[in-house]
């Protein structure tokens, strides 16, 4: 009973999925400069689309970064529900935004890009855990959405500022914000897990 516990202790099957952090942010990083050399040389796709397809691609380049990897069915759900979750709000941000209309064009906008945000990554939290079996601790994604939620709304002020546009300026501060959440609580765990070892060794040697 003891050697059928151990074995399936040490089944990558059962094994808690971590993010390789550095092999993410060159994806990360390759897909930022795919989609805005893709926005500045053809038409702007559609609002919903294109942020179906930015939750796509940051989709992908989580599921590609986790070892062990997940299987190629739960991959696919989750960078399809991703794809759903992001068109979605995208789409229903675009419905609120008339009826915010009284407060003024810019503070609609603001409001809209903000809950989207918040709301997206709380979702997209919730999507982790369920078809790549990845946790990310409450209070870290909560902190997590409040930074996606800061990055969007700067990102549009700035756009506003500086006459940019372009969906994706508002995408690519989310990712950011997104990954560095993500990357943060890796880092954290790693730590935690090591210095469970170093106590574990030195029980040992008393």
């Amino acid at each position: 009973m003891h050697a059928n516990r151990g074995r399936r202790s040490t089944d990558p099957r059962h094994a808690e999925p971590r993010l390789r952090c550095r092999q993410h942010a060159a994806l990360l990083g390759a897909a930022i400069l795919g989609i805005i050399l893709a926005s500045s040389l053809s038409v702007q796709a559609p609002t919903a689309l294109a942020f179906a397809c930015y939750g796509a691609l940051h989709a992908a380049a989580v599921a590609l970064c986790l070892r062990p990897m997940p299987t190629r069915a739960r991959s696919l759900a989750f960078v399809a529900a991703a794809a759903l979750l992001s068109g979605s709000l995208a789409r229903l941000g675009l419905l609120a935004a008339p009826l915010l209309a009284n407060r003024g064009v810019e503070a609609a906008a603001l409001s809209v890009v903000a809950v989207s945000a918040f709301v997206g990554a709380l979702g997209y939290g919730a999507l982790l855990s369920w078809p790549l079996r990845y946790r990310l601790p409450p209070r870290r994604l909560v902190m997590t959405a409040f930074a996606c939620m800061v990055a969007a709304s700067a990102a549009l002020v700035l756009m506003r500022r500086y006459l940019v546009g372009g969906s994706a300026w508002l995408a690519i501060p989310w990712w950011i914000a997104f990954s560095a959440g993500l990357c943060a609580a890796a880092g954290r765990s790693a730590r935690l897990e090591r210095r469970e070892r170093a106590r574990a060794r030195g029980e040992q040697t008393q």
